[in-house]
């Protein structure tokens, strides 16, 4: 096929757009358009010149000028359709891209584009009807399959390289962006992810699983305000659908936000399609009302949701983590049926038998209770904790904070609302000591924040792209500036989760390894752990299923082995930063409870408040295991609870050892 005589000039005007010049080009193919109106390429062309070149109305009337040249040109049409939409004239990129897809009904872009055109008008029926049809007419699946062969068979390299080369394609295809996203999870790059997915959504709106995994990834990376919003969106898409106001409840709820969590279940339980379906979202709907302190509506949804969902160990032990619940011989009888089920998952089978241990110990039959709390802990599955490796993290942390690189710290900003830090071990008190705090006119609670681990993980980043080396021992790479900047982001991150008292408490147990950051970034932050005689911290850790971490409570040998480590870096923080951690000892606070809250308001520095010792009387939501006791005046039964079972505790006692145990001694009540 012979060149048409102007085909040099039409290859001056396309270099002249790839050279950045879009309106010279259009300039010289203007005369040529109109002259030779059959040429659909020139004609394309031109109004791509001009599009480019930001004059949109002529743009506009090119396009159409092609299309009333070329009617049968599925392309004249996508090109209108296109310019169109770049301008905001929806009504008219619909009407050709619909005009595009009727010449052609496997015009996979065109669907895509009219679901996005539709879903901006909010005519979300005819959005998910083109996106239907995109999908049936998707020229990449095969790609998509190769992408889930690849990662199935954990090939990772081949699985990236497939949809980075499908992405170049196709932008935004949702199964490559959702791949990228999920690699880069997996290599601790939270932050990517959401660049990933926030590109491909826009592009691809009506796809729901992108914008699943949109949130999911919001959320990983901290961004619950972000999250939030998302989640709002697809429950307006779906409104009808069950799970899409389950992903909100379960934002508002990680944001803090229970009220809003509760209202999101509610919406979706009517939504459900079948009684086993009421019965999951009873039990979310269970942990909603148990941290909102409205007991008898929890137990209630708890007493349904074990009712009505096979094999549900989960809410025979939400009723138990209740503390004060009661069970029936009927109740044991159930748990043990579920607890000894081979063929139930082991997590449902471990909380039958924790809910069963915490049954016996109600009733005051503690070795009965102990053997099924052992019970529970040997089904829990996907246990993996390592005394060398736990050892080795603080052995780290130890040499990179030392006294000399702790002196070098961000400026203290008295500005700063003023963060109060609750570290330690989880069943220390640390609930308790929230509480009082809390109970204070000027200091808001909140919950554990994941907040400092994020900010952690920033610091590990910019200092591994700054000097390389590994964390934390090129901590000292990070300058003054550089440190304040990260204070100032943890300050700004945790807006969401307070109102503006000028204290506000994080009491997140493991942050106890992050004392020296905290000291480095937030220098006038207060400081408090809560501890408690080993014996009963890890009892107390052992009779308790967590629900995600804390992997080394489920073997006595673990905990003394992780008590211990606790122990040598919190004696670190003491010796190489004198007085800047206040050490709250449950037992002291159990025997004079108002000398320990006077003595840990000073070091807070606020006034005391009568308050503080009504805490049980303070409504706000609780969100951890000792949600019920909080909300109960202090007893003493606590005390030395270990005793009941010292001879199965044996393993425990060894491996915290001699030199350990007697720095506790003091604390074991005299008879």
């Amino acid at each position: 096929m012979s060149l048409p005589p102007y085909a040099a000039e039409v290859d001056a005007a396309a270099r002249m757009i790839r050279e950045g010049r879009p309106l010279d080009a259009a300039a010289k193919l203007a005369p040529l358009a109109a002259d030779h109106p059959s040429d659909e390429i020139l004609l394309s062309l031109h109004g791509t010149a001009l599009m480019r070149g930001g004059d949109m109305p002529a743009a506009l009337a090119a396009f159409e000028r092609a299309v009333g040249h070329h009617p049968r040109s599925r392309d004249a049409a996508a090109d209108l359709g296109f310019a169109a939409m770049q301008a905001g004239v929806h009504d008219k990129a619909i009407e050709a891209f619909e005009r595009a897809v009727g010449l052609d009904r496997s015009f996979y872009p065109g669907w895509c584009f009219l679901a996005r055109l539709h879903l901006e008008m909010d005519d979300k029926e005819r959005a998910f009807a083109a996106y239907r049809a995109a999908l049936n007419t998707d020229p990449f699946v095969k790609d998509g399959a190769a992408i889930e062969d690849a990662m199935k068979a954990e090939r990772y390299g081949e699985a990236e390289r497939i949809a980075r080369a499908l992405l170049s394609r196709q932008p935004g295809y949702p199964p490559a962006a959702r791949t990228l996203a999920t690699l880069a999870g997996q290599v601790g790059a939270l932050e990517e992810a959401p660049k990933i997915l926030g590109y491909a959504v826009p592009l691809y709106p009506a796809d729901i699983p992108l914008r699943r995994a949109f949130i999911v990834s919001l959320e990983e990376a901290g961004d619950y305000k972000g999250a939030i919003a998302e989640a709002e969106k697809l429950t307006h898409l779906m409104p009808g659908d069950v799970g899409s106001h389950l992903t909100l409840g379960r934002v508002h709820g990680h944001a803090g936000q229970y009220e809003a969590s509760l209202a999101a279940y509610d919406a979706a339980l009517p939504l459900a399609g079948d009684p086993e379906e009421c019965g999951r979202i009873a039990l979310l709907r269970g942990h909603i009302l148990k941290i909102l302190g409205q007991r008898d509506e929890a137990i209630a949804a708890y007493t349904e949701s074990a009712k009505v969902v096979p094999g549900n160990g989960a809410a025979w032990w939400a009723l138990a983590d209740m503390k004060t619940y009661r069970f029936s011989p009927e109740d044991r009888q159930h748990m043990e049926t579920l607890a000894t089920d081979e063929a139930l998952k082991g997590e449902q089978r471990s909380q039958a038998a924790y809910g069963l241990g915490k049954a016996f110990e109600n009733d005051g039959d503690h070795k009965s209770a102990f053997r099924w709390y052992s019970t529970g802990a040997r089904l829990r599955p996907d246990i993996r904790f390592d005394v060398g490796e736990n050892d080795a993290v603080i052995n780290g942390l130890v040499s990179a904070f030392s006294r000399d690189n702790l002196a070098m710290t961000a400026p203290a900003d008295s500005a700063l609302p003023r963060p109060i830090f609750i570290v330690g071990l989880p069943r220390s008190g640390s609930t308790l000591i929230e509480q009082i705090l809390a109970s204070h006119s000027q200091i808001e609670g909140t919950m554990e924040l994941p907040t400092l681990p994020q900010i952690e993980r920033h610091m590990r980043i910019a200092a591994g792209q700054k000097a390389g080396g590994e964390w934390p021992a090129n901590i000292g790479v990070l300058t003054a500036d550089e440190l304040a900047a990260f204070g100032r982001a943890y300050i700004e991150e945790t807006a969401l989760f307070r109102t503006g008292k000028p204290y506000f408490i994080d009491k997140l147990p493991p942050n106890f390894e992050r004392v020296g950051l905290i000291h480095k970034i937030l220098p006038g932050a207060v400081v408090i752990d809560a501890r408690r005689h080993p014996m009963d911290t890890g009892y107390s850790a052992f009779k308790q299923h967590f629900a995600g971490g804390h992997e080394w409570s489920y073997d006595l040998a673990h905990i003394g082995a992780h008590y211990n480590a606790y122990l040598r870096l919190m004696d670190h923080w003491a010796k190489a930063l004198p007085g800047r951690v206040l050490t709250v000892q449950y037992e002291e606070m159990v025997a004079d409870t108002e000398a320990t809250v006077r003595a840990v308001l000073d070091h807070v520095g606020v006034a005391f408040e009568p308050a503080c010792l009504e805490f049980h009387k303070n409504d706000r939501a609780v969100r951890t295991a000792s949600s019920e006791q909080v909300r109960q005046p202090i007893y003493r039964k606590s005390v030395a609870a270990w005793q009941q079972v010292e001879a199965e505790l044996k393993p425990l006692a060894e491996a915290l050892g001699p030199a350990t145990l007697a720095r506790f001694e003091s604390y074991i009540p005299k008879v």
